[in-house]
């Protein structure tokens, strides 16, 4: 089955870091989970924008997210990424992102990775 990104957005970090913290207690890993803040309030700090930049090569985004999600960003929404593996973990992580009343819970397919080959 092909994995694919289930990208819950809420109105405000707070809300989207609650929603993270229950998908962990509830036994997803970690690592398939991703938060951004898709607007910031203010203006970025410069003393933020190396790590800013580090995030925009980020596996789990697709694309550009601000971009994706254009219609709906008003002022410091946070999308919440989970990378999926089958159809009973995407009824899953939609049931515990609705429970913090998300803005918009879209599924996409991830593209697959080409194999490396390996060298004997």
């Amino acid at each position: 089955m092909a994995a694919r990104l289930v990208i819950g957005l809420f109105h405000s970090s707070g809300i989207a870091e609650d929603a993270v913290h229950r998908l962990i207690t509830e036994g997803v890993a970690p690592q398939n989970i991703a938060h951004r803040v898709l607007k910031e309030v203010g203006p970025i700090p410069p003393v933020l924008q190396p790590e800013l930049a580090a995030l925009e090569v980020d596996p789990l985004v697709i694309g550009n997210a601000r971009e994706s999600f254009a219609r709906y960003i008003r002022n410091g929404e946070t999308a919440v990424f989970v990378r999926i593996l089958d159809d009973e973990q995407v009824e899953f992580a939609t049931d515990v992102l609705k429970l913090y009343l998300p803005i918009t819970i879209e599924i996409v397919p991830l593209a697959e990775r080409p194999e490396t080959p390996v060298h004997r």
